[in-house]
């Protein structure tokens, strides 16, 4: 935890104030929904029964976005070790949202 909070200040350090890439990625997600231009945008959606990943877990995928959101995942063709990747950080959040489903 430790270290995103250091990677942080780090990233600031070396690129000086950082609220102008939020602003901007957020006006980027609002414009392609608010004219439905369908453009392709990493965003977080529910993976489960993709990649071989069978929990219910969100991570950012390219995806279509429009008028109704996000209606399409772009399927890409993964490598095994991409696929491996993938699951693995599916695996770790399952392990984590399901240990705060308990409390």
């Amino acid at each position: 935890m430790w270290q995103v909070v250091e990677s942080a200040y780090e990233v600031i350090k070396l690129k000086g104030y950082t609220n102008w890439a939020i602003g901007l990625s957020v006006a980027d997600l609002l414009e392609t929904i608010l004219k439905n231009l369908s453009r392709v945008h990493p965003v977080s959606t529910m993976v489960k029964g993709m990649y071989g990943i069978e929990n219910e877990v969100f991570l950012s995928l390219p995806c279509v976005l429009g008028y109704a959101g996000l209606t399409s995942v772009i399927n890409q063709k993964l490598k095994d070790s991409e696929v491996n990747q993938l699951q693995n950080s599916a695996t770790t959040l399952w392990t984590v949202q399901k240990d705060l489903k308990d409390l």
